[in-house]
């Protein structure tokens, strides 16, 4: 009798823990999942941003100063008027925000940041960096093969192009790695889905678009 009502209990205290276990496993699975740490791709594409910028920043900088460095004898470039160095300048401005836009993406803050806030410095950094990701390999192999036009009248120095462009090239690579990694931390849901399996309308309509800016890139 004495070891019959230590079994009932025991499965009383055995049915109890597995009640426990089945509301903190379903509890668990109700919690937002917390956004992944940037690891070593992340910074290492960061630095390359970074690093990618220095070139034309320098270049830039050096125009508005006055400096004809990597501008040929006759160009027009060497005019320094007023609205070309207002140009260079507003350029210089507009490649040093994408070393705050990678700050943006791979920091902590930036997962706190709007989501409207990425897709516009994404499609204006896809507008003016995929024509030249393109374009440029194109036109080298276009000169190898004797393709190109005619002679024209220089305004810039080979290498200028070679640098510059270049430099775009694996800023336009390291970007679209950080952006696209960004969203898979930020929102792991809408990247498993492919925007094909999830449910209309409510907070994830943010997400798709930007998913949808990701693919777009």
């Amino acid at each position: 009798m004495r070891r019959s009502r230590f079994t009932a209990v025991e499965d009383v205290a055995a049915a109890a823990r597995h009640d426990a276990g089945a509301m903190t496993s379903t509890h668990d699975t109700s919690r937002p999942r917390v956004p992944a740490v940037p690891g070593r791709t992340d910074r290492a594409a960061a630095w390359l941003a970074v690093l990618a910028c220095l070139p034309y920043l320098t270049l830039k900088t050096a125009w508005v100063a006055g400096s004809p460095v990597g501008i040929p004898p006759g160009s027009p470039l060497l005019d320094h008027s007023l609205v070309l160095r207002l140009a260079n300048a507003g350029t210089v401005v507009m490649d040093g925000a994408v070393i705050v836009l990678v700050l943006l993406l791979v920091r902590p803050w930036g997962l706190r940041a709007p989501w409207w806030l990425l897709l516009v410095p994404a499609w204006i950094a896809t507008g003016l960096l995929l024509p030249i990701v393109l374009g440029y390999p194109a036109q080298l192999l276009a000169g190898l093969l004797g393709a190109s036009g005619g002679e024209a009248e220089p305004f810039l120095a080979n290498w200028v192009f070679a640098v510059v462009y270049g430099g775009f090239i694996v800023q336009a690579l390291a970007l679209g790695t950080l952006f696209a990694r960004y969203v898979a931390r930020r929102w792991p849901d809408v990247v498993r889905a492919r925007l094909g399996g999830l449910r209309p309308g409510g907070s994830q309509r943010a997400p798709q678009w930007l998913a949808a800016g990701t693919l777009a890139l």
